[in-house]
């Protein structure tokens, strides 16, 4: 335990306040039981989120795994006093590329995802769902309630179901906190859209469950988000569907390698339309 406590305090010190380029995973502490795990210099430049009660701690994302020196889980469990079960804001290749690290792993109890596991709790994920060449299996541990208080000892945080970024996306809200964790939904960077319908009901969803009191953290770029970017993309999205050509810009940009168009409205820049890309 002292050697945990030990390298928990060097990696907060070493690894948050040094600018050393060398360092893969930044940590910031935003209350004594909230931490950002962020990897600056990865390809994707991802943040995951601690969350730690008394009884157990929920890390919102696995990191890209593209760092082979030490994983997203040893990290996570040198911060936590008590056991960490991971938990996905949706399946990307970038989202679960260190998950095989963790011991424990759980999913939203979304009935098409919980009728989908084996007689041994496995879940094979598709190619599309990762974005990758490959499947991928997690064996899981545990079923979170959708919309329901989830009790991790003396902290409650509740999960809410908010696709448009992909089907099985997930947002986790910590209403004792005011702090609510979007995973690719909303974040500080190029939006990508899957279903645009279905991406305006989970910013309305996110209305219904917050308040501008809350601070909003995304899984790219710099994690915070400022509260108004909601309406921001909402009225980008809007603008979108009604075709009303009130864009200040259209351009095509090489994502991937293939050829897209990405929408700019003010501040928020997004795109309709990417998991084609990776289709093999």
């Amino acid at each position: 335990m002292r050697q945990v406590l030990t390298f928990a305090i060097i990696a907060i010190i070493t690894i948050s306040c040094s600018t050393n380029q060398d360092d893969w995973y930044q940590i910031q502490q935003l209350d004594k039981r909230t931490y950002i795990i962020s990897e600056p210099h990865s390809s994707q430049r991802n943040s995951s989120f601690l969350i730690i009660g008394e009884k157990e701690a929920i890390l919102l994302d696995a990191g890209t795994g593209e760092n082979g020196k030490q994983s997203m889980a040893q990290v996570a469990d040198s911060l936590s006093p008590v056991p960490v079960t991971l938990l996905l804001s949706h399946f990307h290749f970038d989202h679960i590329g260190g998950a095989s690290d963790f011991r424990k792993v759980g999913l939203a109890a979304l009935p098409f995802l919980a009728n989908r596991l084996s007689a041994d709790s496995i879940l094979v994920l598709t190619k599309t769902e990762v974005l990758s060449n490959d499947t991928v299996s997690l064996k899981i541990d545990r079923l979170y309630p959708v919309g329901e208080a989830i009790d991790l000892g003396h902290r409650n945080i509740e999960l809410l179901h908010t696709p448009g970024h992909s089907k099985a996306s997930i947002a986790l809200i910590d209403h004792e906190q005011r702090y609510l964790f979007t995973g690719d939904l909303i974040y500080n960077d190029l939006l990508l859209v899957n279903n645009c319908e279905a991406y305006l009901q989970s910013i309305n969803t996110i209305y219904k469950h917050s308040n501008p009191d809350y601070r909003i953290f995304g899984s790219h770029g710099t994690p915070e988000v400022d509260y108004a970017h909601l309406a921001k993309v909402k009225e980008a999205l809007t603008a979108y569907l009604a075709d009303d050509d009130s864009f200040d810009s259209k351009k095509n940009i090489s994502f991937f390698g293939t050829p897209k168009q990405v929408y700019q409205k003010g501040d928020v820049a997004f795109m309709v339309g990417y998991s084609d890309v990776f289709d093999h």
